[in-house]
């Protein structure tokens, strides 16, 4: 029975290893099938003198590392995919004006001017204030060609 528990990690190091490409979402997948996979093969019923148990855990993590990675890599392709979808519609639409004619009558608003300042641990009449940081608008934002 010690065996087949050493095989699990070894097993799952080589699963984890085979591909240089795999996404984290499928590894991921697979770590957390195979957990939950050999928590309930333990937990499933293993004969009167417990001679399945072992048996059971490495069958439940086994086809949950596989049923994990499978549902780890199908999330993984719909994520690339709905980026891969957004960054070819922004390239197209970014594509249909030309920047420099497409900002000839916009004002642009140029960002407010900020200096931060840090200020120590202060007691002020019967309050303590903490060290903390105080940021002053040097000069407003304003609009610009």
């Amino acid at each position: 029975m010690k065996r087949y528990l050493i095989l699990i990690p070894l097993g799952l190091s080589l699963l984890t290893t085979g591909c240089a490409s795999t996404g984290k979402a499928t590894l991921l997948g697979a770590g957390i099938g195979t957990a939950v996979g050999a928590g309930a093969g333990l937990a499933a019923y293993s004969g009167k003198k417990g001679q399945f148990t072992a048996r059971n855990v490495i069958v439940g993590g086994a086809l949950g590392g596989i049923l994990g990675a499978g549902a780890g890599f199908v999330a993984q392709a719909m994520v690339e995919k709905g980026e891969r979808e957004g960054y070819e519609k922004g390239k197209a639409e970014s594509g249909k004006s030309n920047g420099v004619a497409a900002n000839l009558g916009k004002p642009t608003l140029i960002p407010a001017k900020v200096e931060s300042r840090f200020v120590d641990d202060q007691v002020r009449g019967n309050v303590f204030v903490p060290a903390h940081v105080e940021y002053y608008i040097v000069e407003p934002a304003r609009w610009g060609r």
